[in-house]
């Protein structure tokens, strides 16, 4: 919803292998990762973001027991786009992709963003090292990953005026965290299901997966996280 009104999208193409999409009300051209209107009556709106989560659907039924699946109808089947809906279609790059000396332009990151800061995090960094307890500007993250190697969740892992030291039991899918202060076991959606915590939650910190030469475009003062060392 922009300025009261409810707005329909529809895909008309890719721009550094983000969607770019065009509202059917009013054709103002928007950018799938930052929420921005790019060209049209709304040029400069962004659209408010709303959590989702990205993990397996095993995770996600195990939590939400109850959930609707999406699925295709057959009788609808000729309004939806062919499975080779991107052949031909352009992929532009920017130039230069990333200053000199960094990571590679299609590094899988997770970035997270906090209170005005932003950080980057290889995929692959964070698979062997999940979780990652750090810091995003003055925000104390936890970053954890499931044995999967693609569903990852973040948290803010203050509770109160503790700042929480934590670490994942061994051999455990998904992840269970124990925290150092108290000894409460946490899940991966951030609950505390036993311990002197039982029933507090961690506020989620949304994460994105990107691209690191999207993430960086897009957030040209990130912070990055390089196998334990920052820089």
């Amino acid at each position: 919803m922009v300025e009261g009104q409810v707005l329909t999208f529809r895909l008309m193409g890719v721009n550094n292998q983000n969607f770019v999409m065009r509202d059917e009300q009013t054709g103002t051209w928007w950018q799938q990762v930052t929420g921005e209107a790019l060209v049209g009556p709304l040029a400069g709106k962004r659209l408010q973001p709303v959590r989702f989560d990205e993990v397996s659907y095993a995770i996600w039924s195990s939590e939400h027991p109850g959930t609707l699946v999406l699925e295709p109808v057959d009788a609808k089947a000729h309004l939806y786009a062919p499975d080779d809906w991107d052949e031909g279609m352009d992929f532009p790059l920017p130039s230069p992709l990333v200053p000199d000396g960094e990571w590679e332009p299609r590094r899988l990151v997770v970035g997270l963003q906090a209170n005005g800061a932003a950080k980057a995090y290889p995929v692959d960094v964070l698979a062997q090292q999940t979780p990652i307890a750090d810091w995003v500007g003055d925000t104390p993250v936890l970053i954890a990953m499931a044995a999967d190697g693609r569903s990852v969740r973040a948290f803010d892992r203050r509770i109160d005026d503790m700042v929480l030291e934590m670490y994942a039991k061994p051999d455990l899918d998904p992840p269970v965290l124990v925290d150092g202060q108290t000894g409460s076991e946490w899940n991966f959606a951030g609950l505390a299901t036993s311990g002197p915590l039982q029933g507090r939650e961690l506020l989620p910190v949304h994460p994105l997966k990107d691209y690191w030469f999207d993430w960086k475009q897009h957030h040209p003062d990130t912070q990055v996280y390089t196998a334990g060392v920052q820089r």
